[in-house]
């Protein structure tokens, strides 16, 4: 894609299902004052690969990017993918480029590849990239215990909000709706059964 100067760009993606699946996304920033806003969830419930690949470059000034990308793989033979690239080149000063991925890995031989990167040739810019995978933390989990909410609901409060900074931000509340009740039923075991 190709985003005019002065434009805004902004993706948010929710992605489950399939054996396999990918997405490319690509954007190019053609002029200065361009923002771009890519936000991605990835859930991994069975044996699937949920793999996204991404490349966003900045030539302008006062270039403006957030990437976040977040996935969930609930299931030992589940994987995801995560091959994100921002590139700053040279005119791009006073550019604002942040990109972060973060990843819960739920089984104990989930799988998660990630590779943020991020190359900044200008030199006026405000840049940073980060990278995060874990299993849920036991500080969290003691903590709803200590209010009297049994483990399991507090699991499952946990991981719906870790996903829910990507699906609140949908702009639609109904469509905000239906993809968090089709969140809480993928990862709920008995749900799954039942269906």
């Amino acid at each position: 894609m190709l985003q005019e100067s002065a434009s805004t760009y902004e993706l948010t993606e929710i992605s489950t299902g399939g054996k396999l699946s990918r997405h490319n996304v690509q954007i190019k920033q053609l002029g200065p004052d361009t923002t771009t806003e890519l936000s991605t969830l990835h859930l991994s419930v069975g044996d699937q690969t949920q793999d996204l690949h991404s490349s966003l470059v900045l030539d302008h000034p006062r270039g403006y990017s957030r990437q976040l990308h977040k996935c969930i793989v609930a299931h030992s033979l589940g994987q995801a993918i995560f091959d994100g690239n921002v590139k700053v080149n040279r005119y791009a000063q006073q550019t604002d480029a942040g990109q972060l991925t973060r990843s819960l890995l739920l089984e104990p031989r989930a799988t998660v590849n990630v590779k943020p990167n991020l190359q900044i040739i200008a030199d006026d810019v405000k840049c940073s990239h980060g990278a995060a995978i874990s299993d849920l933390e036991v500080s969290q989990l003691f903590y709803f215990q200590a209010r009297g909410i049994d483990l399991e609901t507090a699991r499952k409060a946990l991981v719906l909000s870790f996903g829910a900074e990507v699906f609140q931000r949908i702009p639609y509340p109904s469509v905000q709706k239906e993809v968090e009740n089709r969140i809480r039923e993928l990862l709920d075991p008995t749900k799954k059964e039942s269906s």
